[in-house]
């Protein structure tokens, strides 16, 4: 990092520089985002003073949360980054701040989201992580994610306060003026120590790391220590039926983690690409057109060596890994994110059957827009589903919840990401997903369903219940509100819709059996029958679920304000493969919306 010296003049930022930067930033439980570059695609590496002072003071308010969590304990805190240009000069703020404040930091440098929560989680002298990234945006976006000891992002009932602090302390001129001066007085000599010892502390972030995903991915209850059973089981079975996996990380911080040892330790079949830090090659979110990359390198792989047969690409902090197939006709086909979600559900509600670990109160959460095709993997388990708002943290907290009530819930996660958490994990992460399918290969998983026709793992996805379901990538599923109250636009929504459903119904009656609708809201983990029955500033999920004849939801209509980009996501999911109803059903989901727009 290239540090200046301590006596370098400090240039302080206006109050209205940093209020133009709160209106254009999300703050939301899923993480605080902002683009720092002119445009979102921008690389350049240099921030703004406004823009250090936005990075000091959310350092320093969480700093001061933590040390509010921690009266009379030793605070130490893990600090990284993922590849974004920016990170550097935002981590050195964020760096200083701590220090100023007498927090002790661990920097890791660039490291995966669920690495440095998984280091947090299982080192008693972590007190906390302060992880700077904007996840699936564009290069120019950065942003913050954080948490205490346990390793999660922050649940609601801390993570609302801290914005409301945030937002407060931002503002106060006096205040953001000492603290930018208190950091020229860090001596870059403690910073540079810090980057001394960044190494050692990376290896062992790595190995802590590759330990909780291998007692995740063998599940409760974890194998006693030098237990080798699963790992050994997980080896023989590739040795019978061989799996090549591909990763096209696109210079995300997946790069500078256990993948590139881990697989190949395994028997896996192992190619890389893209594999440096930094090597941003295409679009960051790996949905559409950021899975093309990896489809040809997979095809290329599976041609010299059938082998394989899977790839994966990660946004760029690493928590989320969007899967390719090679289908029966040899050729790459792309699963949506909806897809690899359920698939990880199947698998791992198939695993906890073949360990005998089931029971009557077996549970899968979910956010609010995760595809109704996980109900019906459930019904075949005798699962229940339980529904958050977005947001891992709400998926997260509503988990635990339901597992202090006595339920198991061996996987939990946001179908509309992709994004799947198998406990005791508490972020999603790829490698969930990439084991799913090595216990898939290794153990006779399927044989509790059907038994595929071939060994190709796309035969197992085809277990997965026919949903069609609108991409998050799909133009279709944004819209701009600008300043309408969200809250009135769904009451108005509500009303609307009685009289407009008509449009729609004689398609979902005659397709789909469609005999009555209801309305729940999502806020936090909790799921509210409408209509109405909002709280707060009503920025939660509304989605309209269309039921059967049986009374079985068979297709749904949702929407939310984004909590991480500055738009209006809606969406429509209905059973079977059909195309064109769920193109009709989006298109009068987006035409209502924009009616209770123009009438708020």
């Amino acid at each position: 990092m290239n540090l200046p010296h301590s006596n370098t003049p400090i240039n302080l930022s206006s109050r209205k520089e940093r209020e133009l930067l709160l209106s254009q930033a999300v703050l939301s439980v899923s993480g605080w985002r902002l683009c720092f570059g002119e445009t979102p695609e921008s690389r350049s590496a240099s921030i703004t003073p406004a823009q250090r002072d936005f990075s000091m003071v959310a350092a320093r308010t969480f700093g001061q949360s933590l040390m509010e969590m921690t009266v009379n304990e030793d605070r130490v805190i893990a600090l990284g980054i993922d590849t974004r240009p920016t990170g550097p000069a935002l981590a050195e703020t964020v760096m200083r701040t701590f220090l100023e404040m007498g927090i002790p930091v661990e920097w890791l440098g660039i490291v995966a989201s669920p690495e440095i929560m998984a280091y947090t989680k299982v080192s008693p002298h972590l007190k906390g992580f302060f992880y700077i990234t904007a996840s699936h945006n564009p290069p120019g976006f950065n942003g913050f994610k954080f948490g205490y000891g346990d390793g999660a992002v922050l649940k609601g009932e801390y993570a609302w306060p801290l914005i409301q602090h945030f937002r407060e302390n931002l503002l106060k001129d006096g205040a953001v003026a000492k603290g930018a001066r208190a950091l020229a007085g860090i001596p870059p000599e403690q910073l540079d120590r810090l980057e001394e010892t960044r190494p050692s502390l990376k290896e062992s972030s790595a190995r802590a790391y590759r330990g909780f995903v291998l007692q995740v991915a063998a599940g409760f209850p974890a194998p006693a220590p030098g237990d080798t059973t699963f790992v050994t089981s997980i080896r023989a079975g590739l040795a019978r039926a061989p799996l090549g996996i591909v990763g096209e990380l696109n210079g995300s911080a997946r790069t500078t983690s256990i993948d590139r040892s881990l697989f190949p330790w395994l028997g896996v079949r192992t190619a890389l690409y893209n594999d440096r830090p930094g090597e941003i090659r295409h679009q960051i979110l790996p949905e559409g057109a950021g899975l093309a990359p990896a489809a040809e390198l997979l095809q290329k792989h599976h041609r010299n060596d059938p082998a394989f047969q899977v790839a994966y690409v990660p946004d760029n902090d690493g928590d989320r890994g969007n899967l390719v197939f090679i289908d029966r006709e040899g050729a790459p086909a792309i699963l949506e994110a909806q897809q690899v979600f359920a698939l990880t559900v199947l698998v791992e509600l198939a695993w906890l059957r073949y360990r005998g670990e089931e029971t009557e109160k077996v549970g899968v959460v979910v956010n609010g827009p995760t595809s109704i095709r996980v109900e019906e993997i459930a019904r075949l388990f005798g699962a229940e589903v339980f529904r958050a708002e977005v947001g891992e943290a709400n998926v997260v907290a509503l988990a635990e919840e339901k597992m202090r009530e006595g339920w198991i819930i061996p996987i939990l996660g946001e179908g509309s990401n992709g994004g799947s958490i198998t406990p005791p994990a508490t972020v999603r992460d790829p490698l969930n997903t990439l084991f799913a399918l090595l216990k898939l290969r290794a153990f006779p998983l399927a044989r509790l369903l059907r038994e595929p026709s071939s060994d190709l793992l796309l035969e197992t996805a085809q277990l997965i219940p026919p949903f069609t379901t609108t991409g998050t990538d799909d133009p279709a599923a944004r819209m701009q509100v600008g300043a309408t109250s969200h809250g009135k636009l769904k009451a108005r929504y509500e009303e609307l819709f009685p009289a407009r459903v008509g449009e729609i119904l004689p398609d979902l009656e005659n397709e789909l059996s469609i005999d009555s609708w209801e309305f729940w809201n999502y806020e936090g983990t909790r799921a509210i029958r409408g209509p109405g029955n909002r709280s707060g500033d009503e920025t939660g999920g509304l989605r309209a679920v269309f039921l059967d004849r049986d009374g079985q939801p068979r297709a749904s209509l949702w929407m939310r304000g984004s909590g991480t980009e500055p738009v209006f996501r809606v969406m429509a999911d209905c059973a079977g493969e059909r195309p064109a109803l769920a193109k009709r059903l989006i298109q009068w989901q987006r035409n209502l919306v924009q009616e209770a727009i123009d009438r708020v």
